[in-house]
């Protein structure tokens, strides 16, 4: 069976996933926010009365919900239990009358890959991970434009590893405090990424010129050290050039173009 997870079972799912991308998984950083989040449906699911796994689902709208941090006990991998658990996901967004689903993969999560394309979700888009380590670096002169007003955009936009779909037409609620940072034709969101801290992310840029880009994401790297930030984070489209990023210390983890962005109509959905 599958239910909502309290405050009580904290320590179990600290269990469960304390040797997850090797001790450092983001689980423990959102635990209560989750809890708490009337957005969120954040699941457990228990065999024998333990609790042997998680799963997320979180509402954008009354029509669609991402899906994050599934995780099973490694102990009991190996047995299905990923699929049943999402299964039962998936079955609790359709009564929940959610009519698209979408969720984020890293390449080499070979099992989610093969089970959510199974179940019928489909591959939309690829990014590249990028992430710097601001340090000590010596500043450029910024002559950004700061604004609180976030401008209505078209397009999926990126939170960590959420991707905020371009349907939803207030995106802002669901960034870390977001600013537009703008200088001549390039702009940019950006706002304090919401698991690691001491990050800022850079939800998205609209470039208008290309050959501005490299001196735009300089500016974006010395206002975030600036504002006290010791890394800097953002997820570049396939479609983006990515010597500009590159040019600034930006880098990917193990190679570009690894992450993978789904959806699927939950009406379409084979579970």
């Amino acid at each position: 069976m599958i239910k909502r997870l309290e405050k009580a079972d904290q320590f179990r799912v600290m269990e469960i996933v304390e040797t997850i991308w090797e001790g450092d998984d983001y689980i423990p950083r959102v635990f209560e926010k989750w809890v708490h989040d009337p957005s969120c449906y954040f699941m457990g699911l228990w065999k024998g009365g333990r609790l042997i796994g998680i799963d997320n689902l979180r509402l954008f709208s009354r029509k669609v919900g991402w899906m994050e941090g599934m995780r099973i006990d490694p102990a009991f991998q190996g047995r299905g239990y990923g699929k049943e658990l999402g299964g039962e996901t998936l079955k609790l967004a359709e009564r929940l009358g959610l009519e698209k689903l979408y969720f984020a993969t890293y390449f080499d999560n070979t099992a989610s890959i093969k089970m959510n394309e199974a179940f019928g979700f489909k591959r939309i888009a690829i990014f590249t991970n990028l992430e710097r380590e601001i340090g000590e670096s010596t500043c450029c002169s910024i002559n950004l434009l700061e604004s609180d007003e976030i401008p209505y955009i078209d397009d999926h936009i990126s939170e960590d590893w959420m991707f905020i779909p371009k349907e939803i037409v207030n995106k802002r609620r669901f960034l870390n405090n977001p600013t537009k940072l703008l200088d001549g034709a390039n702009w940019a969101i950006v706002s304090k990424n919401s698991k690691s801290k001491g990050c800022l992310d850079i939800n998205y840029i609209e470039v208008a010129d290309k050959d501005s880009l490299e001196y735009f994401l300089k500016e974006l790297v010395c206002y975030a050290q600036t504002k006290g930030f010791v890394r800097i984070h953002a997820m570049a489209s396939e479609l983006c050039d990515l010597g500009p990023f590159l040019s600034n210390g930006f880098r990917p983890f193990e190679r570009t173009e690894d992450v993978f962005l789904y959806n699927a109509d939950v009406s379409s959905l084979r579970v």
